[in-house]
């Protein structure tokens, strides 16, 4: 009896559809057009990609002639285009190198007859996208970078819109506040503004999520009743910053839900606006993280801020300071405020994580660590980095201090640390 020749089996060939399209989405463009030579069941598979990601993987030097680039650029794109069946659920298109090219316009138009949810844009050039991309009602994730916009007035929104990002993209104040009340579902808003908006009012009745970066911005929640996650931040200068544009307790008492709180000095100081903050009528229920970076605990306008701020945050379970210390500074108008604080009313029962970072040891912040000590009857562990350049002499000063505040917490381990 003759036995047949042994016949490998083609594994490659023969995979479930879905097994297919699983690995078609987690390959480039690049390689995903490869995958035809593969066999007669793979060629043109990638056709029907839902998903296309065009980034600088693509992108082809051309001895340093960017036109010659973004032609060969484009080319890739019309040729993917031309094959491509079915919708078009998801878009990116990164790439640095592109300074300009006209040929987008044509792209979102055509995105926007193909039911496009996901849409992630940045190029290297302030491009002006055209309005076709408010043609484009199908999105539900938009993130755009380095480029303008100009929703007209008569656009009524993107009704399915859940996230908008925008980064260093030219809108003018009135549009972009526009823009998020007509996105009804919207649920987390990342903005990170470099053009100057002096005013942005937030009705986003489902917003969840708040990421602000901004010069002096003056923030109105109107209608945000669920909003608990913010973090927000001012990139001018300490000397830039000027005075009365913000309040911190209408900042705060807009926010019932907060949860989790981000702030820098900066945007601090807006909101304090010079003006000694000691209780806010609205108590922080809900809110359970809290962090602050550069903080100087020797202004007095930021350390009543930051009394005002735990002050009013009764279930507090994390709290996380770096501070910002000029010891030259004079710190008499602070100590003499906190001689005369009451803390009798303040609470800590649920904090648990405590991280300062940048300690300097001056007495504002040894009074802070005396009071978060005193008040935080379930607190685990206090981490205390301090700055790298204090003699051994002074640090062990400011331990035997550390050591001779009570606590009211059993178990809770405090770390003097010196950062690497």
């Amino acid at each position: 009896m003759e036995i047949a020749p042994f016949q490998p089996i083609d594994m490659i060939s023969n995979l479930p559809d879905n097994v297919m399209d699983n690995i078609l989405t987690h390959l480039t463009i690049r390689d995903a057009v490869k995958t035809s030579i593969l066999s007669k069941q793979w060629k043109y598979k990638w056709v029907n990609l839902p998903q296309l990601i065009f980034d600088d993987t693509l992108w082809q030097k051309s001895e340093g002639n960017q036109e010659v680039a973004r032609i060969k650029f484009t080319s890739i794109i019309y040729h993917v285009l031309l094959f491509h069946r079915g919708p078009i659920t998801k878009f990116t298109l990164i790439i640095p190198q592109l300074r300009s090219c006209s040929e987008i316009d044509h792209l979102i138009y055509f995105l926007s007859k193909n039911g496009v949810e996901e849409f992630t844009f940045k190029i290297w050039d302030r491009y002006m996208l055209p309005s076709s991309l408010f043609m484009c009602l199908q999105l539900k994730h938009l993130n755009l970078c380095f480029c303008g916009i100009n929703p007209s007035p008569s656009f009524n929104g993107f009704k399915r819109l859940i996230r908008l990002e925008l980064t260093s993209v030219t809108v003018d104040g009135d549009g972009l506040g526009n823009l998020i009340s007509s996105c009804p579902l919207l649920e987390q808003l990342v903005l990170h503004v470099s053009n100057k908006v002096d005013y942005l009012e937030i009705d986003a009745p489902v917003l969840q999520l708040f990421e602000l970066v901004c010069s002096n911005t003056y923030i109105c929640f109107k209608k945000s009743p669920l909003l608990a996650i913010v973090s927000v931040a001012s990139y001018n200068e300490r000397s830039a910053i000027g005075d009365g544009i913000c309040n911190l307790i209408e900042f705060l008492e807009s926010l019932p839900a907060l949860q989790k709180l981000q702030m820098n000095y900066n945007f601090l100081k807006l909101l304090a606006a010079d003006k000694v903050q000691t209780t806010i009528p609205a108590t922080l229920n809900n809110l359970k993280i809290l962090e602050l970076t550069s903080i100087s605990l020797h202004l007095l306008e930021e350390l009543s801020s930051v009394l005002c701020l735990i002050r009013t945050s009764p279930n507090l379970e994390k709290l996380k300071i770096t501070m910002y210390s000029d010891e030259t500074d004079d710190t008499s108008d602070v100590m003499d405020f906190l001689k005369v604080q009451d803390y009798s009313d303040v609470t800590l029962n649920r904090l648990q994580e405590v991280t300062l970072k940048s300690f300097t040891g001056t007495l504002p912040e040894m009074a802070l660590i005396k009071l978060l000590l005193e008040k935080s009857s379930k607190l685990k562990i206090m981490d205390i980095f301090r700055e790298p350049y204090k003699v051994d002499d002074i640090v062990f000063g400011i331990l035997i201090e550390l050591n001779k505040f009570w606590r009211a917490s059993p178990k809770v381990e405090v770390n003097f640390e010196c950062p690497e």
